[in-house]
């Protein structure tokens, strides 16, 4: 791990927190720079935010395809990972993204509300909406384990 809010977290000991991980791809994508940045991250800044006016942020480059998000919001003891990884030719493509989504925290109520509040994005909720062929050949997981992972906080 590297980074300020990195290591913070693991200072705070929120890195041994149960870890729920999830994956998804954006509805949209805003081009900052040369940064890729997907929805579900405004939605976990803002909503970390919003409950800990203390969170900090941290974004960054993690090679030509991929970008990074990590949220520490250590009054709430929460801790959220988004890395994004372009997953076709046409980068500037909501299609061509896929996210992985890590939530450190010993309160599940936080969990299950920043899972419903990316589901919501749709309205007939995310997994209409995944492809589960380019999430398992980015992050190397099983289908099986993406569904079941949403469908058992939904």
């Amino acid at each position: 791990m590297s980074g300020e809010v990195q290591s913070q977290a693991k200072k705070l000991g929120l890195i041994d927190l149960p870890r729920y991980t999830f994956y998804a791809q954006p509805k949209k994508i805003k081009v900052m720079f040369s940064k890729f940045k997907p929805d579900s991250a405004y939605l976990v800044e803002n909503w970390m935010k919003n409950l800990d006016s203390t969170t900090t942020i941290s974004e960054f480059m993690m090679g030509g395809r991929s970008s990074g998000y990590y949220y520490l919001a250590p009054q709430i003891n929460v801790y959220v990972e988004i890395v994004d990884k372009i997953s076709g030719y046409f980068a500037y493509s909501e299609d061509n993204h896929v996210n992985k989504i890590d939530i450190y925290t010993n309160n599940e109520d936080y969990v299950k509300a920043i899972v419903k509040s990316i589901n919501d994005i749709w309205d007939d909720g995310i997994l209409a909406h995944l492809n589960i062929k380019k999430i398992e050949k980015k992050f190397k997981v099983k289908g099986e384990d993406i569904i079941n992972a949403w469908n058992s906080f939904l």
